[in-house]
């Protein structure tokens, strides 16, 4: 793999990048990430959180999306994506993800 980034390389800086408040640079390290690891659950579900802090609700839901797609018990997932449906005025789809947050982090 010569010449082609590590996927963990790129998620640790795309943490970085949000420890010190640079969504930006935050979501195109985990942007990286997801194109050279796209099974990565962690990678979608930081990408989502770095859009949520950015502000763009959309896509951030997208990113939590393709997490749960990935990982059907990624309880953070559920629950920001609730957090982000809620803020759009989504109540439905919020109490959903709310409800199988709660389900899962019980069931563990």
């Amino acid at each position: 793999m010569q010449g082609a980034e590590d996927p963990l390389e790129a998620y640790n800086r795309g943490l970085e990048h949000l420890d010190y408040n640079e969504p930006d640079l935050a979501i195109a390290a985990f942007t990286a990430a997801v194109e050279l690891k796209p099974t990565s659950a962690h990678a979608w579900f930081a990408r989502g959180f770095a859009h949520a802090v950015r502000g763009d609700l959309p896509q951030a839901i997208a990113d939590y999306s393709h997490t749960i797609r990935l990982d059907p018990a990624h309880a953070a997932a559920f629950q920001n994506r609730a957090a982000a449906y809620r803020e759009q005025g989504q109540l439905e789809q919020a109490q959903a993800d709310e409800l199988a947050s709660h389900r899962l982090k019980g069931s563990r």
